[in-house]
């Protein structure tokens, strides 16, 4: 007489198999198991012999006439009087009174099981609620192939040899890196024994409570979850936590996820709100429409005396007390470290800040582990490209400004040989190198630039003055005190650099748009809580924000010209890329009919046919500049992840 248990866990089952699969046709899926497919066992074989695997991973069979017996979760679909349901409640109660050890037998492809031989013990162990199952594996290798998901897979590979870590899936490359670095690893490194245990069971924890909150509607693998989840959460939490807590911090990013999960996460604003509505936000301000005064605080890298960029932000903390007066309280604080800088954020918060700038994009890091535990105060970082909700990203359109002081050079060159020191490889500087390129052609036919980099070792300075270049493009005027920024610059013979030109950043003007907004309303868009998009601020010389500073060096002529394409670009009647352009290697990028895209000038990786240079590799820079360079560089997806401690 069959156990009575065993049968009623053969209905339940059978329910449960019955609803996956209706769902399925409903949704137009395969509402049975996969079948492996004979071409498959024909590739390459390996033995990895007897082992633990996730049940979960089990996705099918090697006999295509056995799927129809099961859901796609395994679960039984056969009637309860049949043969397969007597055989699989007489197991089921084998495994009740003293357990299945029979490992299965089963081909594992690109990450998933398909068994040859023990269908129903799977269908069993899976009903009874285990999370694993003995099974002796044989590997099928796929051929090699340029396939993303092939490719994807090799790096499984090489993580599984360290980690044996099964389950870990992610939908691009280079995730496998990513996660060994953020648990403390290298990607060579053989994970300890207790630490592979230790992390088999916490991610099947995580992974329930991503799924319980719907994580199989957001496209996205466990792994790419988990990777988004150590952005804002520690290596020693994620050791650490249970189910319950992993559920708490998953809903508090969910937004993240979401945003994550997006083909187009980022919005841009290019500009701020119309005059009309800036007028519209000030009087209602006075009328008492909005908040009377708000609690800001600004996070600074170095000090004014000491920094050129802090000085910048500095002054426009200024600005925004002289604009806004009473309507703002501010508070200051100064040489924060990317390691000090979460405890800073929470003093600030308990200080009472509303709202809170970190000024430099290696502070990211900490603002967006703080800043996912107040979700009533608003975050922002002074960087670009950040798919975040919780901390929004703010920068300068600098190569419009950038794009005039070519022109000024390329009018003044005798020789038509100009200099030009960039900063970093990061995002933005290559178009600010491009449209200073095309600034000079425009002057100039004959126009040639010769590039250096302030993040390589070497004496630029030297070299130009060897080469008998006169006119140089170096740092930017950022702040009333330049700090040997000198912009577009005369090179004389004594090695002295006499300004001519540079652009000129003016931050305040964005901190007091902001702040207005925020006065306004403080839920206004894109500062809502509910938005679904990351808000990336890219203002340019339209939004105030940069401008054009010039020397009274400058011939008569030459000033009235940078003034007529200063209007212009403010205007919008002149537009940097809007012109027949040509790459190093020959390419036409532009044939001049069309204007580039934000994301096409953003992202540039190229340097137009009018540069002699390149855009430095990783390897070769200057320590000092690689941090900003992981985070903003135009090749930072192919930069080798930084091993964080060990938890």
């Amino acid at each position: 007489m069959p156990n009575v248990e065993a049968v009623q866990y053969y209905q339940q089952a059978l329910k449960l198999g019955q609803k996956e699969y209706k769902n399925c046709v409903h949704r137009g899926l395969n509402p049975n198991i996969q079948a492996l497919g004979e071409e498959k066992l024909q590739l390459s074989q390996s033995g990895l012999g007897v082992m633990d695997i996730p049940i979960y991973l089990v996705a099918g069979s090697t006999e295509a006439a056995r799927c129809n017996s099961f859901s796609p979760g395994f679960y039984p679909l056969m009637s309860p009087d049949s043969e397969f349901a007597m055989k699989w409640i007489n197991l089921c109660s084998a495994q009740l009174d003293e357990g299945i050890h029979d490992a299965i037998k089963c081909y594992e492809y690109l990450g998933r099981f398909y068994v040859r031989e023990g269908n129903k013990r799977v269908s069993v162990l899976k009903s009874v609620g285990s999370t694993s199952i003995q099974a002796d594996v044989i590997r099928l290798m796929p051929e090699a192939s340029g396939d993303p998901t092939t490719q994807i897979y090799m790096e499984f590979l090489e993580f599984f040899k360290h980690s044996k870590a099964w389950g870990v899936h992610f939908s691009d490359l280079g995730g496998y890196a990513k996660l060994q670095a953020a648990l403390g690893f290298s990607k060579d490194e053989d994970w300890p024994e207790d630490f592979q245990r230790k992390f088999k069971g916490r991610y099947f924890g995580f992974r329930s409570s991503f799924y319980r909150l719907g994580g199989g509607s957001l496209g996205l693998t466990t792994g790419d979850a988990l990777l988004r989840w150590l952005q804002f959460y520690s290596a020693d939490d994620f050791l650490t936590m249970n189910e319950g807590d992993y559920r708490k911090t998953l809903t508090a990013i969910w937004k993240e996820l979401c945003v994550h999960a997006e083909t187009a996460p980022i919005a841009v604003s290019l500009a701020p709100a119309a005059e009309v509505e800036e007028k519209k936000s000030v009087m209602s301000t006075l009328l008492g429409g909005g908040r009377k005064r708000l609690r800001v605080a600004f996070l600074f890298q170095g000090t004014p005396e000491t920094s050129g960029w802090t000085a910048a932000h500095d002054k426009g903390r200024e600005y925004l007390e002289q604009t806004l007066e009473d309507s703002v309280s501010v508070e200051c604080y100064y040489n924060v470290s990317s390691q000090g800088a979460e405890a800073v954020i929470h003093e600030a918060v308990g200080d009472g800040a509303e709202l809170i700038f970190t000024t430099s994009v290696s502070l990211i890091d900490a603002t967006l582990r703080v800043a996912v535990k107040y979700p009533k105060v608003r975050f922002m970082n002074c960087s670009i490209d950040q798919p975040y909700v919780n901390v929004k990203a703010y920068y300068c359109r600098v190569y419009e400004a950038k794009f005039i002081t070519g022109a000024i050079a390329g009018a003044m060159s005798k020789t038509g040989r100009i200099g030009y020191v960039g900063s970093y490889p990061i995002l933005g500087v290559p178009a600010s190198i491009n449209a200073f390129a095309l600034g000079a052609a425009l002057t100039n036919p004959e126009a040639s630039i010769d590039l250096r980099w302030h993040c390589l070792p070497g004496d630029y300075l030297a070299e130009f003055k060897e080469q008998g270049i006169h006119l140089v493009s170096d740092r930017d005027y950022i702040a009333e005190q330049p700090y040997g920024a000198q912009g577009l610059a005369r090179l004389g013979g004594d090695g002295e650099l006499t300004l001519l030109a540079s652009p000129s950043w003016h931050w305040g003007e964005f901190y007091v748009r902001i702040v207005r907004e925020m006065l306004r309303d403080p839920k206004t868009i894109p500062l809502a809580e509910d938005s679904s998009k990351a808000i990336n601020y890219w203002w340019g010389m339209s939004g105030g924000v940069v401008d054009l500073r010039v020397s009274d060096e400058l011939p008569e002529g030459i000033r009235a010209l940078a003034e007529i394409l200063r209007q212009g670009v403010r205007n919008g009647s002149i537009r940097p890329f809007q012109r027949f352009i040509r790459d190093q290697a020959g390419n036409i990028i532009n044939d001049g009919f069309r204007d580039l895209s934000m994301e096409e000038i953003l992202k540039m990786d190229w340097l137009c046919d009018r540069v002699n240079g390149r855009l430095p590799a990783f390897e070769e820079l200057l320590p000092v500049a690689r941090a900003t360079v992981r985070r903003l560089g135009v090749a930072r997806e192919k930069i080798p992840p930084e091993e964080e401690k060990k938890p």
